[in-house]
């Protein structure tokens, strides 16, 4: 969740696999296959209108039950200026990863993570760098993506939010799709209008949206109006914690 400290208790399918969640992710996992069937390549960008929606722990889950599901999959956390996607995974700090992939000669291997889940490797943020869009718009960036998707089945991209900085947009220009996540009575109507705006306006492929924080119960009367949502609830994580710890 990014609305909390990222941490090593929210990957769902490893932390608490008995939860309900878990298939709530692996039904997203199938959405989002048949979202990118006409994909130009298997690379998935992930993003929101502003902080604190939740894409960092969706693209991180997503990239979990992919794994578990066969897939070889590779998780970079593209947000070079607050990106936390490392401590998910036990990653140092200071790990070598995108930022010194893109502005130093060192190889593909040097930044490529295992992770203690099988068929998940982690690319870190790197040293936050003082210009991150002016390195992610050099070719070098896409010639990354291109190598990671002949040797991953999916590449999953955590982008910054777009009304931040432009990041997502050059990011979402590469990717085989871009999905953006909206968190419900957070995300403003008028926020997440002026981020689909400023994406196509980018021509970024937007392939829908994922709804984050909301009750299942109510999703016939509420949504945005693309074609792929999902929910979960934070109270529903807490409680399986909980209930993990009691035994």
């Amino acid at each position: 969740n990014d609305s909390v400290e990222a941490s090593r208790n929210d990957i769902i399918s490893r932390d608490l696999p008995d939860s309900i969640l878990v298939e709530e992710f692996k039904s997203l996992r199938t959405s989002l296959h048949f979202g990118m069937l006409d994909a130009t390549n298997q690379s998935l960008a992930v993003t929101s209108g502003a902080p604190d929606a939740g894409k960092s722990f969706i693209s991180a889950n997503i990239a979990a039950v992919s794994a578990a599901a066969g897939l070889k999959v590779c998780l970079i956390d593209a947000d070079m200026r607050r990106g936390r996607q490392r401590l998910r995974f036990g990653v140092k700090r200071y790990a070598a990863g995108l930022s010194e992939y893109l502005s130093e000669d060192i190889r593909l291997e040097d930044v490529l993570q295992a992770t203690d889940i099988p068929g998940l490797t982690f690319v870190n943020t790197g040293k936050f760098p003082p210009n991150p869009s002016e390195l992610l718009i050099r070719p070098k960036f896409k010639e990354l993506l291109a190598q990671l998707t002949e040797k991953f089945d999916l590449v999953i991209i955590d982008c910054p939010p777009v009304l931040a900085v432009t990041d997502a947009c050059v990011v979402g220009r590469i990717a085989g799709a871009t999905f953006v996540v909206a968190r419900h009575q957070k995300t403003e109507i008028g926020e997440f209008a002026a981020t689909i705006r400023t994406l196509e306006t980018a021509g970024v492929s937007i392939k829908g949206a994922i709804l984050n924080a909301f009750d299942r119960r109510k999703l016939k009367s509420y949504g945005y109006g693309y074609k792929y949502s999902y929910s979960y609830d934070y109270k529903t994580i807490k409680d399986d914690t909980e209930r993990k710890a009691r035994g």
